[in-house]
């Protein structure tokens, strides 16, 4: 190869480097303003702040090719906005009111998930049409932590097969979506009891063999009971689930009351998971023997860990405390807690957003929210320091998504 075409090739690399780089987009709900915020990591530039249809904008949703989904949890309806061109292409009407999103990349299908009845529509993103509305039509009370939503993360267990997690009725109800006569039918298959509502379910990571049908479901927690929050595995076989194992954290009189759990995730390893808890402890779980093999003490409101492979390290988003806190997954033992935000001004409001993420071409830098402060973070993973920052003053940027 000669010295231009050497040449040649390093400036096309260089070329569609940029070109990814500049594709690439954060987007953050503002439901106080009826916004999306969207903007560049890499510059940390604000590129548009789009106007929602629906009202009180919250989670953002990778949904279909080139699209997100913003859930408008006001209003009996989604809005679609081009992850490209970042101009709304139309609204889904729904009969519900929405609660959150999930992708079924192999169907090209979206599940979402209801606030005030435990359904879920499931849509076609190919046309942004409903297919239908499957689910109990019932409002009922939910008693557990976590809130009055009647519904918890929908998830797809298989290409065809979703669960509606019913908080209020503590159950997993497992759906099929089929095909006949050219249409689609979704019928019901099973309802799997659960010791507390469940806000969400993982799979393990690399599945392989009868692994790949084994789940685990975050138990919220029932502090007015005395539950304390914890992860059940389940299997789903023959069309049926079944209880394996559930780990309740460990807990007191005197604690149990504070605790509550929000979001677990898988350590690279495949094998341990990071489990936060509101009083502000991360529980380190071993997914096979199902024992607490670290107690991590993090911050209060602990409701996210953003696992970065490439670094050993996983950053623990504290809802309702002034700091973030970094934790070593090779030792499973906390390196230090990072000022983020002043307290929240009011115990409605988080310090801290749901969504985090990292820039997979360089893991140096961590994009969050300090949401009731109104400014767009990135944090710096060699100096754990703010390096910069977007101040977007009135703006509350509490869930989204990021499209690398």
């Amino acid at each position: 190869m000669g010295k231009k075409t050497t040449l040649l090739l390093s400036m096309l690399s260089a070329l569609n480097i940029q070109v990814a780089m500049a594709h690439s987009t954060g987007f953050y709900a503002d439901k106080d303003n009826n916004q999306v915020l969207t903007f560049e990591p890499q510059s940390m530039k604000i590129k548009e702040v789009i106007n929602s249809i629906g009202d009180s904008p919250y989670p953002i949703d990778k949904a279909g090719d080139g699209q997100v989904y913003v859930t408008t949890r006001n209003t009996q309806s989604l809005d679609v906005i081009s992850s490209q061109t970042l101009e709304i292409g139309g609204v889904i009407p729904l009969n519900h009111f929405p609660r959150s999103v999930t992708y079924n990349k192999s169907k090209k299908l979206a599940a979402v998930s209801g606030t005030k009845k435990a359904v879920t529509s499931i849509i076609d993103t190919k046309t942004n049409e409903v297919i239908a509305t499957v689910g109990n039509e019932t409002p009922l009370t939910v008693n557990d932590f976590g809130g009055g939503l009647a519904t918890g993360h929908p998830f797809w267990v298989s290409e065809k097969q979703f669960l509606i997690l019913d908080r209020a009725r503590r159950t997993l109800e497992l759906y099929e979506v089929g095909v006949e006569q050219g249409s689609h039918v979704i019928s019901h298959k099973y309802t799997l009891a659960t010791p507390t509502s469940v806000h969400h379910i993982m799979s393990t990571p690399n599945a392989t063999g009868w692994s790949k049908n084994v789940f685990y479901a975050v138990l919220e927690g029932s502090p007015k009971n005395g539950v304390a929050p914890g992860i059940m595995a389940f299997e789903l076989s023959d069309n049926k689930l079944y209880q394996k194992q559930i780990k309740h954290m460990p807990a007191t009189a005197t604690n149990v009351g504070t605790m509550g759990a929000h979001h677990a995730s898988f350590h690279p390893d495949g094998v341990h998971i990071y489990l936060g808890s509101n009083e502000g402890k991360t529980f380190v779980i071993n997914s096979v023997s199902m024992e607490v093999v670290s107690t991590i003490e993090t911050g209060k409101g602990n409701g996210h860990t953003t696992m970065i492979p490439g670094r050993m390290l996983a950053v623990s988003t504290n809802h309702t405390d002034t700091f973030m806190t970094v934790i070593d997954l090779i030792t499973h033992k906390k390196v230090t807690d990072i000022e983020v935000s002043p307290p929240a001004s009011s115990k409605s409001r988080k310090t801290q957003s749901h969504t985090s993420s990292f820039d997979p071409k360089n893991d140096r830098y961590f994009y969050t929210a300090a949401s009731d402060d109104g400014r767009i973070l990135e944090i710096d993973l060699d100096t754990f320091t703010i390096s910069r920052e977007i101040e977007m003053s009135g703006s509350y940027p509490i869930q989204g998504t990021f499209v690398w």
